[in-house]
């Protein structure tokens, strides 16, 4: 039998596929070629058809697709254990909202590297994140340079800021709001820089169009995100509904809860993804129900900000449902990446609609990559999708899984496996837990050289 010739052989693997379909092979191999996945599945069989002058061997090691972060606030990666938090009102000069709106392109660049390869090291090949980066270009660079993707919209999305001076002014300070103007006109245009993007196909780092949200933006941009989103073929996203404060202002300055506001507008339908969500009634699970939008759940945040409990957690249950539910971590500052999957599951048991163990690997893959838009592309080991490919290490009987029908373990324990190697368009970016593109060593340096030059300016 004739053999095709591939690139690279991924062999002796204990492959998560993340397709409900054809969820696991153990030993597994993979056949890539030319950026894309041409075959996976028992190592037999692709050894049989398929050969390739690179293999890498896993050694046993867990295999799967790079997971999808699909809510990350990218500067705070520099700020995890800081000495203030988001939720802090003081009004200091240094503080989570003055740290984001004093970047510049230097500090932008550093601070991407380095928010780069911590994902790497926890097994994400792309994080979403969620339209709070001023210097766009400098952050697509950067993240093009270390080889992962991104997704990237107008920094501060907004027209009418009337809600959060109101309910949270600390988040608002002068230097934020002179950076980014409650101005539709300046919004849409950054909306068309970043989707201009998505004009190069191999593209790492993409545009969608994204509003802040929660009430900070008119019916009239509203309607123009969704339409842009639409005639762009990108998703639109927003905060929404995110604890019982914006919820009760949402109803009285529009007349109706968050759903039901973006339903009248257009906004609620598969194309749209909802970040946070944690404060619902049954009418909006209805609506959602019906009109399946996305929904990018962060637990960390509901369980640190006391919003779940007492508000019920209707995730677990919409999910079941069949609607696509994501992870997010939201800011570092408080929180480290990688522990939104286990939180899910113990916040879900906490409400008695406890998620099957393996449904933080899904929402973390194929579900996060739907979310994001890019469900036809990535989020799985399938023929024909890029070849986004995590392999961990295995040091302890903690790394081995048991079962072979599930990711129960990728979901229980992801974020304590070490990563041994990360491929992105079949493109190895990271061999023994260290960056192959740049000088891990010296981005951290830099990241942290920056923050204390800016935390010092700041000061003065």
């Amino acid at each position: 039998m004739h053999k095709k010739t591939v690139d690279t052989l991924v062999v002796n693997g204990d492959i998560f596929t993340g397709d409900r379909d054809q969820p696991h092979y153990r030993p597994g191999a993979i056949a890539i070629k030319d950026s894309v996945i041409v075959g996976v599945g028992p190592e037999s069989e692709i050894l049989s058809s398929c050969e390739s002058t690179r293999k890498i061997d896993a050694r046993g090691a867990l295999v799967h697709p790079g997971f999808i972060e699909t809510h990350l606030h990218m500067t705070a990666m520099a700020y995890h254990g800081a000495p203030f938090s988001p939720q802090s009102t003081a009004a200091t000069k240094v503080n989570y909202s003055t740290l984001k709106s004093a970047t510049n392109p230097t500090i932008t660049a550093a601070y991407t590297a380095a928010a780069a390869c911590s994902m790497l090291q926890r097994g994400f090949t792309l994080f979403f994140e969620a339209g709070t980066v001023f210097e766009t270009d400098a952050f697509a660079e950067s993240m093009t340079k270390c080889g992962v993707r991104a997704m990237v919209s107008a920094p501060f999305a907004w027209d009418d800021l009337s809600t959060y001076e109101e309910l949270w002014p600390h988040m608002m300070p002068d230097a934020l709001k002179k950076r980014a103007p409650a101005d539709a006109r300046r919004v849409i245009d950054q909306w068309n820089h970043e989707i201009s993007r998505n004009k190069d196909e191999n593209a790492l780092v993409r545009g969608y169009v994204g509003l802040y949200g929660e009430a900070t933006a008119t019916d009239d941009l509203t309607r123009e995100a969704v339409k842009l989103a639409s005639e762009s073929n990108v998703i639109f996203w927003q905060h929404q509904s995110f604890n019982p404060e914006f919820d009760i202002e949402e109803k009285k300055k529009w007349g109706d809860t968050g759903a039901v506001r973006m339903d009248r507008l257009g906004a609620l339908n598969p194309n749209t993804t909802l970040a946070h969500m944690n404060v619902l009634d049954e009418n909006d699970i209805e609506l959602i129900l019906l009109k399946k939008p996305g929904l990018s759940w962060c637990p960390n945040n509901a369980l640190g900000y006391q919003i779940t409990p007492p508000h019920r957690c209707w995730f677990p249950y919409l999910y079941k449902k069949g609607i696509s539910v994501s992870l997010g971590v939201d800011t570092t500052v408080i929180h480290p990446i990688g522990i939104a999957g286990l939180l899910s599951l113990y916040l879900s048991a906490s409400f008695g609609e406890r998620l099957n163990d393996a449904d933080p690997f899904y929402m973390q893959t194929i579900d996060a990559a739907n979310n994001v838009g890019l469900g036809d592309r990535l989020g799985s080991l399938t023929v024909g999708k890029r070849a986004d490919v995590v392999i961990r290490e295995v040091r302890d009987i903690t790394h081995l899984s048991w079962r072979d029908d599930t990711g129960i373990l990728l979901s229980l324990s992801s974020s304590m496996i070490p990563v041994d190697t990360v491929m992105i368009d079949g493109r190895i970016v990271m061999e023994k837990g260290r960056l192959t593109t740049m000088d891990q060593d010296a981005i951290l340096a830099e990241a942290v050289r920056q923050r204390d030059l800016l935390a010092a300016s700041l000061s003065n």
